[in-house]
């Protein structure tokens, strides 16, 4: 045996007691001629090595084929035997040599084809993952086609829709969930949920809180939606496989798409990926069907107009011949008939004024424009508004120092601010402030962009504001629409704001209502600035980027309007401030309580408990040197004198340039 490798082992200790100088050679300098680490040596892992040393403790002749070494991972083939010594314990005689060159391809192709097992099976399970891709795409084209081919100026098209989807998903009930007066509301339901809510119900939760929630909390605005749902009739619902999916409609989220999965439908692959391209189908469909109504809308006014417009310029004629023999009769019949002719008159008056109205609604009343200083047209007109209002009723003329000339129709200007003027006076019944204020104002053309019918430029304002009732987004909506009115019959014609929005138009201008349900109602008109006797002015564009100085600071932003939140951030981060924007003043009074803020930026009106002013207070009490600027639709007179606002809140009225809030912001850090 002096010409085999053999290895000595002491199995109980761990050791080769003895190595061959075959042995060493085989297996390298880790191994001593004696007394060497079994593990220095041998690999335990994956071989019988170590069951063989074990069993040799107590069998004659155990099995061993092959052992592997540890430093190069070698694989020997071995063979053993037990020797057994005279004080009854045992050591291991192992001989070893190298594998045969077969043996080792064996193993070298054992191992390859069990990579190549392995790679065709993550190619086969990635192919079928593909498929199932694949067939999720095709299903998503299929509702969206279908959906495409829905009519949006239908009345039902959003229960075709839940329809649709339902059949899709094979689900138990869809809900389609959307804003509808600034809360969401249950438009259209299938399964389930069509016997749950067969009338629409409102749902109690404000768009503001939903999309609050839904950007800030994924998990959160689920809850919170199923719990409302829940509460308005949905409590013995299960939710439990329900996909929740937000509505974006025009870049925002205005609702939720909910459906009851069956088990084996919540499982199905890929379903996030179709419901994500569905719930975006959606919310075009709302996009479009909003379009269309817009549209529809428009062409209903201009067809009006144009009927209007006729019938009055037709209707005039006939009333002329009216009123002039009405007047032929007071000189030449007794006092009998002439309180007749009177009424004929005085009737023909009234038809001719309606008639007025119309031609300016159609913007066909022929103008006269001329340059107009409005303060002083106001301060003329003043006995007129003061015989026109109540005694209960308080009067303010609020006229801005400096006030451009505009071009326009004196005469029309003054019938535009006596209309207002008696809207205000009639929506405060029991007293309260009137307001009209002027002003030098720009439009930029982020402004014009969200108001497709405006051109930006440099602007004199006319403001009429009261403290009355307010309006429902609802009525503010079709406020101009000819012959709309809120009043009882024979109080109204409907016509009056009409008129101002014909006219403001026809003029060139732009007319705007900020209104709040019991809180007040302003009407802002917006003339353009008349620049024909000024060389070298700039006609309107927002002052650019490289004339604005560089800005600094931490401003917190509290604006319930999302979209008008998002475009204030964009427009102060662009400015090089550093903004944190909330949409109550509970959540802004969180963010005080924690961290440091260079000034407060808030709208005065805010959902919930707290508005902007009660907001201030807060921040005074708690960083009594942090600026405060509060910025609303209103009038900033009529807010002051409604009693919002302590001394020391600064004001900015809405809309207002980038230059503007960057001057303002400035001037405050500055102090």
């Amino acid at each position: 045996m002096t010409d085999d490798a053999m290895l000595i082992i002491d199995p109980k200790a761990q050791i080769i007691r003895h190595a061959s100088p075959q042995a060493m050679d085989l297996i390298g300098p880790t191994l001593r001629t004696e007394d060497t680490p079994l593990g220095d040596v041998f690999l335990n892992e994956g071989n019988d090595l170590g069951a063989f040393l074990a069993g040799a403790l107590s069998v004659t002749d155990p099995l061993l084929s092959g052992v592997t070494l540890a430093p190069d991972k070698r694989t020997l083939s071995a063979k053993g035997s037990r020797l057994s010594l005279d004080d009854g314990s045992a050591l291991v005689l192992l001989l070893l040599e190298a594998e045969p060159e077969l043996s080792s391809r064996f193993r070298l192709l054992a191992d390859k084809i069990e990579e190549l097992r392995a790679e065709v099976i993550r190619r086969v399970a990635a192919e079928k993952g593909q498929t199932e891709y694949i067939d999720s795409l095709h299903r998503s084209v299929s509702v969206i086609k279908q959906l495409a081919e829905l009519d949006v100026s239908s009345g039902d098209y959003l229960d075709m829709t839940a329809a649709v989807i339902s059949s899709s998903f094979q689900s138990h009930g869809t809900a389609v969930i959307a804003e509808n007066l600034g809360k969401l509301r249950v438009l259209a339901a299938t399964g389930v949920f069509a016997d749950i809510f067969p009338n629409q119900p409102t749902l109690g939760l404000s768009l503001t809180e939903f999309t609050g929630f839904s950007e800030a909390q994924a998990d959160r605005w689920k809850e919170l939606l199923v719990s409302h749902m829940q509460h308005a009739g949905a409590d013995h619902v299960s939710f439990a496989n329900a996909l929740v999916m937000p509505l974006p409609v025009g870049g925002k989220v205005r609702g939720a798409l909910i459906c009851l999965m069956a088990n084996d439908g919540q499982g199905r692959t890929n379903v996030r990926l179709e419901s994500d391209l569905i719930s975006e189908a959606i919310g075009g469909l709302m996009a479009r069907a909003e379009i269309e109504a817009q549209l529809m809308h428009a062409q209903k006014l201009h067809a009006i107009g144009q009927l209007t417009g006729g019938i009055a310029h037709d209707f005039n004629n006939i009333l002329a011949v009216v009123l002039g023999n009405a007047e032929l009769l007071l000189y030449e019949l007794d006092s009998i008939d002439m309180d007749v002719a009177r009424e004929i008159r005085e009737a023909a008056i009234r038809g001719a004024t309606l008639t007025s109205r119309l031609l300016s609604f159609a913007r066909k009343q022929p103008l006269q424009p001329v340059p107009t200083d409005f303060n002083r047209l106001l301060r003329e007109f003043d006995p007129m508004i003061r015989r026109t209002i109540k005694e209960n009723i308080s009067l303010e003329i609020v006229s801005s120092a400096g006030l451009w000339i505009s071009q326009v129709d004196r005469n029309q200007l003054e019938n535009a601010v006596l209309n207002l003027a008696v809207n205000a006076r009639d929506a405060m019944p029991s007293g309260g402030l009137l307001t009209i204020e002027t002003a030098n104002t720009r439009l930029d053309n982020e402004y014009a962009e969200r108001h497709s019918e405006v051109r930006a430029g440099q602007y004199v304002m006319i403001a009429v504001s009261d403290t009355g009732e307010g309006m429902t987004p609802e009525v503010a909506r079709e406020a101009f629409t000819p012959f709309f009115t809120t009043k009882e019959v024979g109080l109204g014609s409907g016509l009056g704001l009409s008129m101002v929005f014909g006219f403001v138009k026809q003029s060139l201008g732009h007319v705007k209502i900020y209104s709040e349900a019991g809180v007040g109602t302003t009407v802002r008109m917006y003339f353009p600035r008349d620049l024909t006797e000024l060389e070298n002015v700039d006609t309107g564009d927002a002052t650019s980027h490289e004339s604005m100085p560089p800005a600094m600071g931490h401003i917190l932003l509290v604006e319930d309007d999302t979209g008008v939140l998002r475009y204030l951030t964009r427009s102060l981060e662009l400015l090089g401030y550093t903004v944190d924007g909330v949409t109550t003043a509970e959540k802004a009074i969180e963010l005080l309580q924690g961290q440091r803020f260079d000034l407060l930026l808030s709208d005065v009106i805010l959902p919930g408990g707290k508005g902007g002013a009660e907001l201030a207070k807060v921040a005074f009490e708690l960083a009594p040197d942090m600026p405060v600027l509060l910025m609303s639709g209103y009038t900033e007179n009529s807010i002051v004198h409604h009693g919002r606002l302590d001394v020391g809140v600064e004001f900015i009225s809405k809309p207002f340039t980038r230059e503007q809030i960057a001057k303002r912001l400035k001037g405050l850090l500055a102090r």
